[in-house]
């Protein structure tokens, strides 16, 4: 019976003993803030590296509280180029899965082990959290800039669909506008946003674009699925060659047939030429599709076609084209 008792013992004073070597510095449970141009946070982990990430995601968090202590919706107004544009932001809105910063000039003031833990507290100061929201914000808007700027020199085509994704920068300059707006306090000035002058000539460009396709008479399957997906990205298709035109599509087709024992086979190679309205060649690539039937060359022309339109979903219409 005293054995029992004393290995009874012996197993809680082992518990005791493993529980006070992994007990919580008072530092990490009671962060102390002394300095409010600083965010403080605290990260906990299996190894110091991930102990920090840790502190370094808290730092985001911390950030984002303040952003949605001060949330409300505003507009901003920028003069660019004489012209006044107006941005409404809702800072509680902002997506913060998509928009947390990789912190720079972040400082580990403190870091502790207590047995298998580590602890650790993270600091940085509010001004670079500014300055780099600053760099982002001017970085955005420089790309934006360059964009609008060598809209003359590209194809109009060409140039959309290199900017026709702009939801993504749009939620980084909101992000970037709110925390800086939050940080900064009363008195704060919106930066410039170029976005907006870009987005106005991408719709801009989108609808000034008009492509003509041009086929052989055997080719309308193909000349229908290429409309199909023109009109998908709601692009203006053009009857004929009398219209005004931004682009011209040729489908440069060479059919081959063969009958085989009792099986109709048809093969058409297709050539894709793209040209602007100067008649410069913007785009080209090949596609060859083919096709059989029991019946006639008319059902295998018809399954080539389908065949063709496939490979146009299958490479992307828009590599398909050369682009």
């Amino acid at each position: 019976m005293n054995l029992k008792l004393a290995s009874v013992f012996l197993g809680v004073t082992l518990v005791v003993a493993c529980q006070s070597t992994n007990t919580a510095p008072n530092w990490y449970l009671n962060p102390e803030i002394t300095n409010t141009n600083e965010l403080v946070a605290v990260g906990q982990a299996t190894s110091l590296d991930k102990a920090k990430q840790k502190a370094m995601s808290a730092l985001n968090q911390q950030l984002w509280t303040e952003v949605k202590s001060t949330g409300k919706s505003r507009n901003i107004a920028n003069d660019i180029n004489g012209k006044e544009h107006y941005q409404q932001l809702n800072d509680f809105s902002v997506n913060t899965k998509t928009s947390a910063l990789v912190l720079n000039g972040v400082t580990f003031s403190k870091a502790q082990q207590s047995g298998d833990t580590f602890y650790v507290e993270a600091k940085i100061d509010k001004a670079n959290i500014q300055a780099q929201l600053l760099a982002d914000i001017n970085e955005y808007n420089a790309f934006a800039q360059y964009e609008i700027d060598t809209l003359e020199k590209t194809d109009s085509l060409v140039w959309w669909l290199r900017n026709t994704a702009m939801s993504e920068l749009e939620a980084k300059m909101a992000s970037r506008q709110s925390m800086l707006s939050a940080l900064s306090g009363s008195g704060y000035i919106a930066p410039v946003n170029v976005l907006p002058e870009l987005k106005g000539k991408i719709a801009a460009v989108h609808a000034s674009i008009k492509v003509v396709i041009s086929a052989e008479k055997q080719d309308h399957w193909m000349r229908e699925s290429i409309t199909r997906y023109l009109t998908n990205y709601q692009i203006n298709v053009v009857d004929n060659n009398s219209d005004a035109f931004s682009h011209q599509l040729i489908l440069d087709t060479d059919w081959r047939k063969n009958h085989i024992a009792d099986m109709y086979i048809s093969t058409v190679q297709v050539n894709l030429i793209l040209k602007n309205e100067r008649g410069l060649v913007v785009a080209s690539n090949e596609i060859i599709a083919n096709a059989n039937s029991v019946t006639s060359f008319e059902r295998a022309s018809e399954g080539a076609s389908r065949s063709f339109s496939a490979k146009l979903k299958e490479q992307g219409f828009w590599k398909a084209l050369g682009l």
